[in-house]
């Protein structure tokens, strides 16, 4: 079973080759990634049970080259190279994922994520803010948030968990979190007088 789950990558290569040398039909290979894709993500798990990282870790450098675009395999990827402490190759995946798709709206959290879990608070702004206007998911605004916090930037802080209970009224940690920072604002302008 091991050797047949190795070979399964290059048996969807050489089919995919094939495939360019003869007419299949594009449903039928596009059927044949999806499958290899769940199985190797399947046998991901059990690698991950069985403490094999090196070989979990090098499955998921191939679902990340197979599947640029898809942020789980990215992320995936970086998560494991993170636990095994080699940071800058996890931060290389991270930015490599967020160059190569500027346009999605989540593509800089990774990376974003990885400097503010370092204390790295001045790169996330950069990242981060230029996103908000194209709805990124919530935790990007409360990464940013906290990022401005930390920084002492209160007034950004303020605006952006402002902007996060605009998109998401209910979000009640938000509006706890937009309180302390509104006490704090006005905390320092009772000590500045």
């Amino acid at each position: 079973m091991r050797r047949f789950i190795a070979v399964l990558p290059f048996l969807a290569c050489a089919v995919c080759a094939l495939a360019q040398n003869t007419k299949i039909d594009s449903k039928r290979m596009d059927a044949i990634h999806e499958a290899t894709v769940a199985r190797l993500r399947t046998q991901i798990d059990v690698w991950f049970d069985r403490g094999d990282y090196p070989r979990l870790t090098q499955c998921l450098r191939y679902l990340a080259t197979a599947e640029p675009g898809d942020y789980e395999a990215q992320t995936d990827l970086g998560w494991m190279l993170e636990n095994m402490e080699r940071y800058d190759e996890a931060l290389a995946v991270y930015m490599r994922y967020r160059k190569a798709f500027p346009n999605q709206p989540d593509a800089a959290f990774p990376e974003a994520y990885f400097y503010f879990t370092h204390r790295a608070y001045a790169k996330v702004p950069p990242l981060l803010e230029p996103t908000l206007e194209a709805h990124p998911h919530p935790d990007s605004f409360r990464i940013l948030a906290h990022a401005y916090d930390r920084l002492g930037l209160l007034a950004d802080s303020k605006r952006t968990w402002e902007a996060l209970i605009a998109w998401h009224p209910n979000d009640l940690a938000a509006k706890a979190n937009l309180e302390k920072v509104v006490k704090k604002i006005n905390g320092q302008s009772h000590t500045a007088r």
